[in-house]
């Protein structure tokens, strides 16, 4: 998959409580997961729209789109500033892919909405301090590491908790 971060990407979120989203788990727990699952490999698919060389420059120049990315450490240990092309790359990349941030109201259970609305905050916020050179392209990798694992997490969580609340049904 050219861009395996994308779709894990998709899995890492913050939850929220369930407990009013009993009620909207309708058809179960399995097809409720089914069709999280589908809106992300649409919002995936949606992201893999952008241009092609423009995500080739970022994963492999700015910030990690892929895990099997070969050059994620040097990434991670960046101490470089964007620069001009750079910041015209990843601006050109982050409004292609900001067009698919709609699909994610489609999730079944409004905790999976907020989990992609907080995500996509997040990530614009390390987007933004990397733009103005507030920070460096490793601190902008190691910052996005540490949210795709929280938000992993998170998403996990619920998923167990609709799981576990059909089962109690």
């Amino acid at each position: 998959m050219k861009n395996r971060i994308c779709y894990f990407v998709m899995w890492c979120v913050v939850a929220l409580p369930l407990g009013v989203e009993a009620q909207a788990i309708k058809n179960g727990a399995k097809e409720t997961l089914e069709l999280a699952n589908k809106v992300q490999q649409q919002i995936l698919q949606c992201s893999h729209k952008a241009d092609l060389i423009d995500q080739q420059i970022v994963d492999r120049e700015i910030i990690f789109l892929r895990f099997n990315n070969e050059n994620m450490n040097r990434l991670l240990e960046s101490r470089a500033m964007l620069n001009d092309g750079q910041v015209r790359v990843l601006n050109t990349f982050r409004s292609a892919v900001n067009r698919c941030r709609s699909l994610s109201s489609q999730f079944p259970l409004p905790s999976m909405v907020e989990i992609y609305k907080k995500y996509y905050q997040q990530i614009d916020q390390i987007y933004d301090e990397l733009l103005d050179k507030k920070i460096t392209i490793g601190e902008a990798n190691q910052k996005k590491m540490k949210l795709l694992e929280e938000t992993f997490i998170k998403w996990h969580a619920i998923e167990e908790s609709t799981r576990k609340s059909n089962a109690t049904q």
